[in-house]
């Protein structure tokens, strides 16, 4: 039997697993997923409480035109829900009130969140004739080096924490920000990039589904007509005559499955056990992939009881502003649907790198308090929210902080080394759902392509 009449295997029934495997099927090429859970999906879990809709992964999705294309694909443009014009506001904390932020630079210039030192620093940035220091820079060493530090802690650092939960101090700008190394290298300037490419800087529009992101997953799964198994998890794997022998527990079971291609989805600390008697340097390496903790509070509130609720996607909330959280969305604002008329609902978020130190001092029930606190003050809310949940992610988003190219070249090295491995996951292809698909339609294509 040659590799294209086995299946492949995909190790990890996530959002990246089950994508790939329907574009497998699509091209006709078997498969097998094995999740070691007891449920697929990943992150993505949605829940209904008291009328509101949870969602304790992602709330929404960038719509790219592959996602759109992709989402036609699958039959869900029924379910699709877009998000009202104001999901284009964004909001930034500072000194307890709320900024309305943007990134065209006409309004960074006219701006109350930025001194008057800072919009200068921004407008003569073009005539700065710094160098980095290194290849690999920070975000932060990179951006306090073109403009200040500032701009650095009031602008991109909240930003950043949004989406990655990390450290702008450890976070690779050209990882996370490759626009930024990309337009001072070929316009000498960060503020010139942003000037050429404001017509790109609104940002895409935002979509959901009905019942959630966990309704994207359910799709998936209906679609798939090869081998979804859960409970299974994957020990190891050896090479064998037909490539690798690969062994994994059933429930209280263990069995083994030959075959000549693995894909491993699983997160980067999960595949590396499985690797290690294969390739330790490889499982080194992704081992310290950092995954923070974090936690993700609903809070309903009755709508007559919020006084200052910020009219747009969301707000975040800078490390100097001393709070113990990220930033919260105002899923009620930009999808009505996802609470009753007459209450408003956020998705707050909890910890991350620089703050999942907080579950260590106070305990996961006393850090809920505190930041309950710490929203109804900004929303000067009069009363106590009428609906609270919580989930806890003990490994939620991998990091990819300086150095991370040293993470890209070892997974080249590795897959060469081991013909008809493939490692994929969201840590090499970005966090976000589109990116997400993209990469697996890439990864399909080109599996496609082997013989």
């Amino acid at each position: 039997m040659n590799q294209q009449e086995q299946p492949i295997l995909i190790v990890g029934g996530g959002i990246t697993g089950l994508s790939l495997a329907y574009e497998l099927q699509q091209l006709r090429i078997p498969y097998v997923v094995l999740e070691a859970g007891d449920h697929t999906g990943g992150t993505i879990q949605s829940l209904q409480k008291e009328g509101f809709e949870l969602d304790a992964g992602p709330n929404s999705i960038g719509a790219t035109p592959h996602t759109l294309s992709f989402i036609r694909e699958i039959g869900l443009q029924d379910a699709l829900l877009e998000a009202n014009a104001t999901s284009k506001k964004r909001y930034l904390l500072r000194n307890n009130q709320l900024h309305a932020i943007s990134p065209h630079p006409a309004k960074i210039m006219s701006s109350a969140y930025i001194s008057a030192g800072s919009k200068w620093k921004l407008f003569t940035e073009k005539f700065r004739k710094s160098k980095p220091q290194h290849e690999d820079e920070s975000v932060q060493e990179f951006v306090t080096r073109r403009f200040n530090k500032e701009i650095s802690d009031y602008l991109f650092d909240p930003v950043l924490s949004g989406i990655y939960a990390g450290d702008p101090a450890r976070l690779s700008v050209k990882e996370v920000l490759p626009a930024l190394p990309r337009w001072e290298k070929e316009y000498g300037s960060v503020f010139s990039g942003l000037m050429k490419n404001k017509g790109a800087m609104g940002g895409r529009k935002i979509i959901s589904f009905k019942g959630g992101s966990i309704t994207l997953i359910k799709r998936l799964q209906a679609l798939l007509t090869g081998p979804v198994r859960t409970h299974c998890r994957v020990q190891n794997i050896q090479k064998d005559p037909n490539g690798y022998l690969v062994t994994y527990q059933q429930h209280q079971e263990t069995a083994s499955l030959s075959v000549g291609r693995v894909v491993f989805t699983s997160p980067a600390y999960s595949t590396a056990d499985i690797i290690r008697e294969l390739d330790a340097g490889t499982a080194d390496v992704l081992r310290d992939i950092h995954y923070p903790r974090m936690g993700v509070l609903h809070l309903g509130f009755d709508r007559a009881a919020i006084r200052n609720m910020p009219e747009g996607f969301g707000f975040l909330v800078p490390k100097l502003e001393r709070k113990h959280f990220l930033g919260a969305i105002c899923n009620s604002m930009i999808f009505p649907s996802k609470a009753p008329v007459d209450k408003v609902l956020l998705t707050v978020f909890i910890g991350g790198v620089l703050g999942e130190i907080f579950f260590d001092e106070y305990g996961s029930n006393t850090l809920q308090d505190m930041v309950v606190k710490e929203v109804s003050d900004v929303l000067q809310a009069t009363a106590t929210p009428v609906m609270r949940h919580f989930s806890k992610w003990e490994r939620a988003i991998p990091q990819p902080n300086v150095g991370f190219g040293h993470v890209r070249a070892a997974v080249q090295q590795f897959q060469e080394a081991h013909p008809g491995l493939h490692l994929a996951g969201n840590y090499l292809s970005g966090v976000s759902v589109p990116a997400i698909l993209l990469a697996a339609a890439n990864l399909a294509k080109e599996l496609e392509q082997q013989p």
